[in-house]
């Protein structure tokens, strides 16, 4: 979240100080369009790779509480 902040705010800065006198709403417009589409890919990148992490972790754990109750069991 803070990148995506950081981002937003660096766009923002450029955008504002931009004074040439050639450049129109729609050129700042269609810039602050990309950065946005840039910023919302990488962020859906990043919640993929998270969510594939915590599946995954998720299961590890339960491989490894299945094969407990499978040695628990066993015992008995």
């Amino acid at each position: 979240m803070k990148k995506f902040i950081a981002v937003l705010a660096i766009a923002g800065s450029l955008a504002a100080c931009n004074n040439s006198a050639d450049s129109s709403a729609s050129n700042t417009k269609d810039s602050l369009d990309s950065t946005a589409s840039a910023v919302k890919d990488r962020m859906d990148s990043t919640t993929d790779a998270a969510k594939d992490k915590i599946d995954s972790n998720t299961a590890a754990k339960k491989d490894m509480v299945d094969s407990l109750h499978k040695n628990d069991s066993t015992k008995k």
